[in-house]
């Protein structure tokens, strides 16, 4: 049955001038600005090749020999013999004990500085950058934890703001300490606290204020900012090659936001559902004043009369597991979150260094190829629904990690050529960026009103502790065994098929209003809503009307 804000929404409408102007503003002018802040701490922490800082060369002999002279060879995962990056023989002269460099030289072909590289964090100190990665995002755990819970009980907008405050002390924290490890890493948790739960307010806003059809647009658009936002991003550094300078150019973008974040609008719907009706009407018609329409009176003295249900009041994130069908929904969407975010954050940290060429170009490449793999993703997603979609690039991503973790072992053989990983690479992050996609529209369409930000806050929680994991995943790959990573990710793949396969469909479904309507969503599986078309078709003789 069409609620009394559907029909106030129909009269501002859903799909006009107001919607549009939000999604060029916030889901693609600020989310390729936030996602370009949020991601460049993934280059910054980029270790490049280095050697030992060898003496002054005094003998008339080869550069290699000279090396060779003073630095041990050892064989790597792959059997292949190297000169040691990170001992030196103790006295070349007379014995051949080894210690660990003191000093380093870095290669500096594509990078003049990176974090590492200006404070030495390599070899025994490697750890320091996977462990930055590890306490941000544990950091990211509990922020969005945090802000989840405090965005579905204090409003979309207020999350926003705070969210994007943090992400700029933080880079700024971590600009200014750089030389100390402890406080670039309380910068680099305060970033990352929030997690993604600014550019999720205004995605949430912008569904609760738009017509189901309108959904899919809005998560494209998104995404497919963030992609270009990730491409540019790399080609910047390319530019700059200073990881200070850099971190200025993609923060300093995101103060304007901040300034007039106090112009933004609050969700009606939330502010409905939360009984602030008076708001809602006052948000409403600012909505019908920019899109020329207007809110019936009767229709408002009925938002202020209506008072809702209120059976949600049990502890927020137990609210989500109060129902067989919802928490199966919930776990399913959580592994999902875990799955994907896996297989791309391995590819994005291994993007800057695990290649034979311009580090730059290759994360450019796969960050371009989001772009269409977004593309792809809501064709699929409105032509084969949700689950299946899901199962499908899940099956892709399975398949080229299986191929990655033969790559990356047999360097000698046709499967180790570089056109074989660069392909396969790229592939992958393509479907894995189409899994990324399903799953934000599934979490923006299976959680009620009153629980949607709760409901993908704790999937950014799975996400975070997901994203502490990855660089251990990779880290195995440096030091056990070079096919760990391909094999771990393409086994957690071929699991993500088997809960896409599970999940109700929601394509076309109108979006559930409270707990029970979440709880009681995907008891039978159908394709599409009787509902949802009724609501396509009153949009639709709206839009005609006015």
């Amino acid at each position: 049955m069409e609620s009394i804000y559907e029909r106030a929404l129909l009269e501002v409408g859903p799909n006009s001038l107001f919607q549009k102007k939000w999604d060029i503003i916030y889901n693609v002018i600020f989310a390729g600005l936030w996602c370009t802040s949020y991601m460049s701490i993934f280059l910054a922490l980029v270790i490049p090749p280095h050697t030992c800082k060898l003496p002054e060369q005094t003998e008339n002999i080869s550069d290699n020999l000279w090396r060779s002279k003073y630095i041990p060879m050892s064989n790597d995962l792959n059997g292949q013999a190297l000169l040691n990056s990170c001992m030196v023989y103790e006295n070349p002269e007379q014995n051949n004990k080894t210690k660990e460099c003191v000093e380093f030289v870095y290669d500096k072909t594509w990078y003049e500085s990176t974090v590492p590289s200006e404070n030495n964090w390599v070899c025994s100190k490697e750890l320091y950058v996977v462990n930055i990665f590890a306490y941000s995002m544990i950091g990211e755990i509990i922020g969005s934890l945090l802000f989840g819970w405090f965005g579905d009980t204090y409003g979309r907008r207020l999350t926003y703001i705070i969210a994007l405050a943090l992400i700029v002390v933080g880079r700024t924290v971590s600009i200014l300490a750089a030389q100390s490890y402890v406080l670039f890493t309380c910068g680099c948790i305060i970033a990352s606290f929030p997690s993604w739960s600014a550019v999720q307010s205004v995605s949430v806003i912008s569904v609760e204020i738009s017509s189901p059809e309108r959904r899919t647009t809005t998560a494209t658009l998104r995404v497919a900012a963030m992609s270009f936002g990730v491409c540019v991003m790399s080609l910047l550094y390319w530019w700059i090659r200073e990881w200070k300078l850099f971190f200025v150019i993609t923060t300093v973008p995101l103060i304007p936001y901040l300034l007039f974040s106090w112009n933004t609008i609050e969700s009606p719907r939330w502010l409905w559902q939360t009984g602030k009706s008076e708001e809602c009407i006052r948000n409403l018609r600012q909505i019908a004043k920019i899109n020329k329409s207007e809110l019936e009176t009767n229709t408002a003295e009925e938002l202020s009369n209506t008072n809702i249900e209120r059976n949600d009041k049990m502890p927020g994130p137990v609210a989500l597991f109060s129902s067989r069908t919802l928490a199966v929904s919930t776990i399913l969407q959580l592994l999902l979150w875990v799955f994907v975010t896996l297989s791309y954050r391995v590819l994005l940290i291994s993007a800057g260094e695990k290649t034979d060429g311009n580090p730059f170009l290759e994360f450019a490449l796969q960050a371009a190829v989001e772009m269409p793999g977004n593309v792809v993703g809501a064709w699929l997603a409105d032509i084969l629904g949700r689950r299946y979609s899901g199962m499908i690039v899940y099956g892709i991503t399975a398949s080229m990690w299986t191929m990655l973790s033969f790559h990356d072992h047999y360097k000698s053989a046709w499967i180790g050529n570089i056109w074989i990983g660069a392909v396969s690479r790229t592939i992958c992050r393509m479907s894995t960026t189409s899994s990324y996609y399903l799953i934000n529209l599934l979490n923006m369409e299976l959680y009620p009103t009153c629980l949607r930000q709760l409901g993908m806050s704790i999937g950014n929680v799975s996400s975070s502790g997901a994203s502490a994991i990855a660089p251990y995943v990779l880290y195995m790959g440096h030091r056990v065994d070079s096919r760990l990573p391909g094999l771990v990710l393409a086994a957690v793949s071929v699991i993500g098929i088997l809960s896409s396969y599970i999940l109700p469909e929601t394509l076309n479904m109108k979006l559930p209003e409270t707990v029970k309507d979440a709880q009681e969503f995907g008891n039978k599986r159908v394709k599409y809503s009787r509902d949802s078309l009724k609501y396509s078709a009153a949009t639709e003789e709206i839009e005609n009307l006015n």
